[in-house]
């Protein structure tokens, strides 16, 4: 049994493709996982995620608009999390991600409004939550402390450990491809495209 914890950009344009890819993978080895999403939001990664969007000649809300998007999707993200579970949460920022990785212009109220809809997502569930700011907060600063924990910079990084092996975990910064990630669950990978990390949370890691 693997354990990954994918930490993301809640709107951020590798991540979409970099949760395929490893869903993607994991099926295609017949492998179980145990999946964690980690959104997390700051400046540094808005501006990150406008750069990269840039270089790919994507259109562009103004930057005070997107930087409201990312964070407004991360609140959306935990408010959803909190009424539903984890497993809706994730499906949403997935169809958030997907609608807004080759174009970026697109977001709107009406694109939240009809993914929630299609999820069966009441946007009065989620007003409700989010009218308690301290939930909400606390929710974030929770994720918040395991990426400060673990010293994540930038989004994707995926990290992932084996129960079932007593070495050092895998720590991935930025996208992956096929390849690579069915080399590191092997065993097999170079050294250059992972470093590790030291055991956390009591779990014996890759």
């Amino acid at each position: 049994m693997f354990e990954i914890f994918l930490f993301i950009n809640p709107i951020g344009i590798y991540c979409y493709d970099t949760e395929k890819q490893i869903r993607k993978t994991m099926d295609e080895l017949g492998v179980d996982v145990c999946y964690h999403y980690i959104p997390i939001a700051n400046v540094c990664l808005v501006n990150d995620d406008l750069i990269r969007r840039r270089k790919d000649a994507q259109k562009l809300p103004d930057i005070s608009r997107f930087s409201s998007a990312t964070y407004q999707a991360l609140q959306d993200y935990h408010a959803i999390k909190l009424a539903y579970g984890n497993k809706k949460a994730r499906k949403y920022l997935y169809e958030l991600q997907k609608s807004l990785s080759h174009d970026a212009s697109v977001y709107s109220p009406e694109l939240l409004k009809k993914i929630t809809t299609d999820l069966n997502i009441k946007s009065s569930s989620l007003e409700s939550i989010k009218q308690d700011d301290y939930i909400i907060r606390a929710s974030i600063e929770e994720d918040q402390k395991l990426a400060n924990q673990w010293n994540i910079k930038a989004t994707p990084t995926v990290v992932l450990f084996d129960e079932n092996s007593d070495q050092n975990g895998i720590l991935l910064d930025g996208p992956i491809n096929q390849h690579d990630l069915a080399n590191i669950l092997f065993q097999d990978c170079d050294e250059p495209i992972s470093h590790y990390l030291p055991e956390q949370h009591h779990l014996r890691l890759i």
